[in-house]
């Protein structure tokens, strides 16, 4: 029994040995392998090629919201047949708020930027800003990402300012 014991726990314990060194020995895993290989993809681009970006989704605006709900007309109200009061009354109870209520700060969408191999970020900042000298916002906006400016490394999330 002890013998078999011994067996079963060496050949696991060399499974999962084997599993990990193979897991570590495989570069395209990482997610900065991952990163690498989009950086190589627009390397190998062809001049007349857009190109690769990665894609901010925004969100609607609420102006737009609101406008669309304004276009909604409700259903024409049914004049009640009796006049009294207590009817009139009862029919306003039981209808939903209609009430559109608009924003009094509009919502602006957060951009953001991966940080590809050999970026600084003045080139970052051109891209959004048209001047590299806007570095320092980008900076600002990012204090527990960035610790040192001149260290940025391929796949950091950046928060873009607007």
């Amino acid at each position: 029994m002890q013998k078999d014991m011994k067996i079963g726990f060496f050949l696991g314990l060399t499974l999962v040995i084997t599993a990990v060194l193979w897991l570590a020995t495989r570069p395209n895993l990482s997610p900065e392998a991952r990163i690498q290989q989009l950086y190589d993809m627009d390397s190998r681009r062809q001049p007349d090629e857009k190109p690769f970006v990665p894609t901010i989704v925004k969100s609607p605006e609420p102006d737009s919201i609101v406008e669309q709900r304004e276009n909604l007309t409700p259903p024409p109200a049914e004049i009640p047949s009796d006049d009294t009061e207590t009817d009139i009354e009862n029919e306003k109870n039981d209808l939903p708020d209609s009430t559109i209520y608009e924003q009094a700060e509009k919502i602006e969408a957060q951009k953001y930027h991966i940080v590809l191999k050999g970026e600084t970020l003045s080139e970052i900042s051109y891209k959004y800003y048209g001047s590299a000298s806007k570095w320092q916002n980008i900076l600002d906006s990012n204090p527990e990402t960035i610790k040192d400016a001149n260290k940025i490394k391929p796949g950091m999330k950046l928060i873009i300012p607007n």
